[in-house]
Protein backbone atom coordinates (compact mmCIF):
# COMPACT_ATOMS: atom_id res chain seq x y z
CA UNK A 1 0.00 0.00 0.00
CA UNK A 2 1.18 3.26 -0.85
CA UNK A 3 0.57 7.00 0.92
CA UNK A 4 1.07 8.58 -1.71
CA UNK A 5 -2.09 6.85 -3.56
CA UNK A 6 -4.21 7.43 -0.42
CA UNK A 7 -3.45 11.16 -0.49
CA UNK A 8 -4.22 11.33 -4.04
CA UNK A 9 -6.97 9.59 -3.76
CA UNK A 10 -8.11 12.05 -1.57
CA UNK A 11 -7.00 15.04 -3.39
CA UNK A 12 -3.61 15.85 -1.64
CA UNK A 13 -0.67 16.41 -3.81
CA UNK A 14 1.52 17.02 -0.29
CA UNK A 15 4.05 14.64 0.15
CA UNK A 16 5.02 16.05 4.29
CA UNK A 17 1.95 16.30 6.23
CA UNK A 18 2.68 16.63 10.11
CA UNK A 19 0.76 15.16 12.68
CA UNK A 20 -0.86 18.60 13.31
CA UNK A 21 -4.85 20.07 13.95
CA UNK A 22 -4.51 22.14 11.04
CA UNK A 23 -3.01 19.16 8.68
CA UNK A 24 -6.11 16.88 10.54
CA UNK A 25 -8.77 19.17 9.71
CA UNK A 26 -7.09 19.10 6.22
CA UNK A 27 -7.13 15.29 5.59
CA UNK A 28 -10.63 14.64 7.23
CA UNK A 29 -12.22 17.37 4.80
CA UNK A 30 -10.38 15.68 2.04
CA UNK A 31 -11.37 12.51 2.54
CA UNK A 32 -15.30 13.17 3.26
CA UNK A 33 -15.41 15.23 0.17
CA UNK A 34 -13.84 12.88 -2.31
CA UNK A 35 -14.88 9.62 -0.85
CA UNK A 36 -18.40 8.58 -0.40
CA UNK A 37 -20.12 6.57 2.18
CA UNK A 38 -21.58 3.71 0.31
CA UNK A 39 -23.46 -0.07 1.54
CA UNK A 40 -23.13 -1.54 -2.38
CA UNK A 41 -21.70 -4.38 -1.13
CA UNK A 42 -24.37 -5.37 0.96
CA UNK A 43 -27.08 -3.96 -0.78
CA UNK A 44 -25.82 -6.45 -3.95
CA UNK A 45 -24.44 -9.17 -1.34
CA UNK A 46 -21.31 -9.00 -2.60
CA UNK A 47 -18.36 -10.05 -0.08
CA UNK A 48 -17.46 -7.37 2.83
CA UNK A 49 -13.63 -7.38 4.31
CA UNK A 50 -12.11 -5.50 7.18
CA UNK A 51 -8.81 -6.51 5.53
CA UNK A 52 -6.40 -3.43 5.41
CA UNK A 53 -5.24 -4.52 1.52
CA UNK A 54 -8.57 -5.52 0.75
CA UNK A 55 -10.21 -1.84 2.11
CA UNK A 56 -7.24 -0.26 0.14
CA UNK A 57 -7.62 -2.32 -2.97
CA UNK A 58 -11.66 -1.18 -2.82
CA UNK A 59 -10.98 2.39 -1.89
CA UNK A 60 -8.40 3.58 -3.45
CA UNK A 61 -7.42 1.75 -6.38
CA UNK A 62 -11.00 0.81 -7.49
CA UNK A 63 -12.11 4.31 -6.97
CA UNK A 64 -15.29 2.90 -5.00
CA UNK A 65 -16.32 4.57 -1.27
CA UNK A 66 -17.17 2.19 1.99
CA UNK A 67 -19.21 2.13 5.30
CA UNK A 68 -17.57 3.18 8.65
CA UNK A 69 -15.99 -0.33 8.76
CA UNK A 70 -14.05 0.39 6.24
CA UNK A 71 -13.51 4.25 5.51
CA UNK A 72 -12.70 4.56 9.24
CA UNK A 73 -9.75 1.42 9.01
CA UNK A 74 -8.63 2.97 5.76
CA UNK A 75 -8.26 7.03 7.42
CA UNK A 76 -6.80 5.53 10.58
CA UNK A 77 -3.98 3.53 8.73
CA UNK A 78 -2.88 6.98 7.14
CA UNK A 79 -2.97 8.66 10.18
CA UNK A 80 -0.86 6.54 11.53
CA UNK A 81 1.51 6.39 9.18
CA UNK A 82 1.41 10.08 8.91
CA UNK A 83 2.45 9.93 12.92
CA UNK A 84 -0.86 11.09 14.57
CA UNK A 85 -1.08 9.25 17.64
CA UNK A 86 -4.86 8.18 17.31
CA UNK A 87 -7.38 4.77 18.06
CA UNK A 88 -10.42 3.41 17.08
CA UNK A 89 -13.76 3.38 19.20
CA UNK A 90 -17.20 2.22 18.96
CA UNK A 91 -20.44 4.11 19.12
CA UNK A 92 -24.53 3.55 19.49
CA UNK A 93 -26.08 5.27 16.92
CA UNK A 94 -29.31 6.75 17.88
CA UNK A 95 -30.58 6.07 14.18
CA UNK A 96 -30.47 2.96 13.24
CA UNK A 97 -31.91 3.48 9.54
CA UNK A 98 -29.03 2.12 7.85
CA UNK A 99 -27.12 -0.31 10.88
CA UNK A 100 -28.82 -2.27 12.74
CA UNK A 101 -28.95 -2.09 16.35
CA UNK A 102 -26.47 -4.75 17.00
CA UNK A 103 -23.66 -3.18 14.51
CA UNK A 104 -21.73 -0.62 16.20
CA UNK A 105 -20.24 2.34 14.57
CA UNK A 106 -16.86 2.71 13.82
CA UNK A 107 -15.19 6.21 14.72
CA UNK A 108 -11.83 7.79 15.20
CA UNK A 109 -10.34 9.65 18.73
CA UNK A 110 -7.25 11.43 17.65
CA UNK A 111 -4.85 13.24 20.45
CA UNK A 112 -3.10 16.45 19.92
CA UNK A 113 -0.59 18.46 22.37
CA UNK A 114 -2.67 16.23 24.75
CA UNK A 115 -6.10 17.35 23.70
CA UNK A 116 -8.08 14.37 22.03
CA UNK A 117 -10.64 14.36 19.30
CA UNK A 118 -13.14 12.56 17.37
CA UNK A 119 -13.01 12.27 14.13
CA UNK A 120 -15.43 10.39 11.69
CA UNK A 121 -15.30 9.86 8.08
CA UNK A 122 -17.30 7.74 7.50
CA UNK A 123 -21.41 8.56 8.99
CA UNK A 124 -22.75 9.73 6.22
CA UNK A 125 -24.31 14.12 6.59
CA UNK A 126 -22.17 13.92 9.99
CA UNK A 127 -19.53 16.66 11.12
CA UNK A 128 -16.61 17.51 8.81
CA UNK A 129 -14.08 18.57 11.45
CA UNK A 130 -12.61 16.87 14.46
CA UNK A 131 -14.23 17.97 17.55
CA UNK A 132 -12.34 18.24 21.31
CA UNK A 133 -13.98 15.81 23.81
CA UNK A 134 -13.47 18.16 26.55
CA UNK A 135 -15.08 21.63 25.15
CA UNK A 136 -18.56 21.48 25.13
CA UNK A 137 -18.33 25.08 24.07
CA UNK A 138 -16.95 24.31 21.01
CA UNK A 139 -20.13 24.47 17.75
CA UNK A 140 -19.30 23.11 14.66
CA UNK A 141 -21.32 23.87 11.71
CA UNK A 142 -21.38 21.65 8.84
CA UNK A 143 -24.33 21.65 6.24
CA UNK A 144 -26.56 24.08 8.38
CA UNK A 145 -26.45 21.62 11.13
CA UNK A 146 -24.63 22.21 14.26
CA UNK A 147 -22.31 20.09 16.07
CA UNK A 148 -20.86 19.36 19.38
CA UNK A 149 -19.58 16.78 21.98
CA UNK A 150 -21.25 16.49 25.67
CA UNK A 151 -20.20 14.24 28.27
CA UNK A 152 -21.69 12.76 30.69
CA UNK A 153 -19.85 10.71 33.59
CA UNK A 154 -18.01 8.65 30.86
CA UNK A 155 -19.93 8.79 28.38
CA UNK A 156 -19.89 11.31 25.18
CA UNK A 157 -22.71 12.33 23.03
CA UNK A 158 -22.10 13.63 19.55
CA UNK A 159 -25.11 16.25 19.76
CA UNK A 160 -26.21 17.64 16.69
CA UNK A 161 -28.78 21.02 16.13
CA UNK A 162 -31.17 21.26 12.92
CA UNK A 163 -32.51 24.47 12.13
CA UNK A 164 -32.26 25.54 15.61
CA UNK A 165 -34.83 22.34 16.75
CA UNK A 166 -32.85 21.75 19.30
CA UNK A 167 -29.88 19.71 20.68
CA UNK A 168 -30.13 15.72 19.90
CA UNK A 169 -27.45 12.55 20.04
CA UNK A 170 -26.17 11.25 17.00
CA UNK A 171 -24.24 8.76 18.83
CA UNK A 172 -22.55 7.82 22.00
CA UNK A 173 -19.44 6.69 22.40
CA UNK A 174 -16.41 6.13 25.44
CA UNK A 175 -12.79 6.23 25.24
CA UNK A 176 -12.40 2.62 24.97
CA UNK A 177 -9.99 1.69 22.38
CA UNK A 178 -11.18 -1.46 19.55
CA UNK A 179 -8.94 -3.26 17.15
CA UNK A 180 -9.60 -4.37 13.71
CA UNK A 181 -10.21 -7.77 15.52
CA UNK A 182 -13.46 -6.39 17.57
CA UNK A 183 -15.16 -6.29 14.25
CA UNK A 184 -14.15 -8.42 11.71
CA UNK A 185 -16.09 -11.13 12.37
CA UNK A 186 -19.58 -8.92 12.30
CA UNK A 187 -20.36 -10.17 9.02
CA UNK A 188 -18.42 -13.60 8.75
CA UNK A 189 -21.56 -15.38 9.75
CA UNK A 190 -24.03 -16.00 6.71
CA UNK A 191 -27.07 -15.59 9.02
CA UNK A 192 -26.25 -12.21 10.40
CA UNK A 193 -24.99 -10.87 6.44
CA UNK A 194 -28.31 -11.94 4.94
CA UNK A 195 -30.11 -10.64 7.42
CA UNK A 196 -28.05 -7.09 7.18
CA UNK A 197 -28.46 -7.68 3.67
CA UNK A 198 -32.27 -7.88 3.47
CA UNK A 199 -33.12 -5.07 5.37
CA UNK A 200 -30.02 -2.02 4.44
CA UNK A 201 -31.73 0.45 2.01
CA UNK A 202 -29.48 1.37 -0.94
CA UNK A 203 -27.62 4.62 0.05
CA UNK A 204 -24.75 6.12 -1.46
CA UNK A 205 -23.91 9.95 -0.44
CA UNK A 206 -21.21 12.72 -0.87
CA UNK A 207 -20.28 16.13 0.29
CA UNK A 208 -20.21 18.54 -1.35
CA UNK A 209 -17.99 21.65 -0.83
CA UNK A 210 -21.35 23.65 0.09
CA UNK A 211 -23.93 20.68 0.13
CA UNK A 212 -24.53 17.17 -0.61
CA UNK A 213 -25.55 14.71 -3.29
CA UNK A 214 -27.78 11.10 -2.35
CA UNK A 215 -28.45 8.28 -3.85
CA UNK A 216 -31.18 5.83 -2.15
CA UNK A 217 -33.30 3.27 -4.16
CA UNK A 218 -34.64 5.38 -6.00
CA UNK A 219 -33.91 8.61 -5.54
CA UNK A 220 -31.40 11.28 -5.90
CA UNK A 221 -31.28 14.11 -3.66
CA UNK A 222 -28.91 17.59 -4.74
CA UNK A 223 -28.48 20.01 -2.20
CA UNK A 224 -25.79 22.73 -2.38
CA UNK A 225 -26.16 26.09 -0.61
CA UNK A 226 -29.71 26.54 0.06
CA UNK A 227 -30.82 24.77 -3.10
CA UNK A 228 -32.25 21.27 -3.18
CA UNK A 229 -33.41 19.05 -6.09
CA UNK A 230 -34.78 15.65 -5.93
CA UNK A 231 -35.83 13.34 -8.52
CA UNK A 232 -36.26 9.97 -9.30
CA UNK A 233 -34.41 7.12 -11.00
CA UNK A 234 -35.34 3.84 -12.39
CA UNK A 235 -33.13 0.77 -11.60
CA UNK A 236 -31.78 0.08 -14.72
CA UNK A 237 -30.54 4.00 -14.31
CA UNK A 238 -28.87 2.81 -10.92
CA UNK A 239 -25.16 2.24 -12.93
CA UNK A 240 -25.16 4.66 -15.01
CA UNK A 241 -26.11 7.34 -11.52
CA UNK A 242 -22.94 6.03 -9.83
CA UNK A 243 -20.49 6.40 -12.86
CA UNK A 244 -21.90 9.96 -13.33
CA UNK A 245 -22.25 11.76 -10.04
CA UNK A 246 -20.18 9.56 -8.00
CA UNK A 247 -17.64 8.43 -10.14
CA UNK A 248 -18.36 4.46 -9.20
CA UNK A 249 -18.04 1.82 -11.79
CA UNK A 250 -20.08 -1.30 -10.61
Amino acid sequence: MEIEKILNRIGIDKNTIEPTLQNLILLQEAYILNVPYENLDFVFKKEFSVNILKIYEKIVENNRGGICYESNTLFIYLLKTLGFKSKMIFSKVMDITYIGADYPHLALLVEIDNKEYLVDVANGQNVRVPLPLEDENFIAVSENIEYKIKKNNQEYHLMFNHKHKGWQTRYIFTKEEKRVADFSGIFQNQNNYEHFSNHVPLIVTKALKNGRITLTDDMITYKKNNDKRMWGISLENRAEVLRDYFDIEV
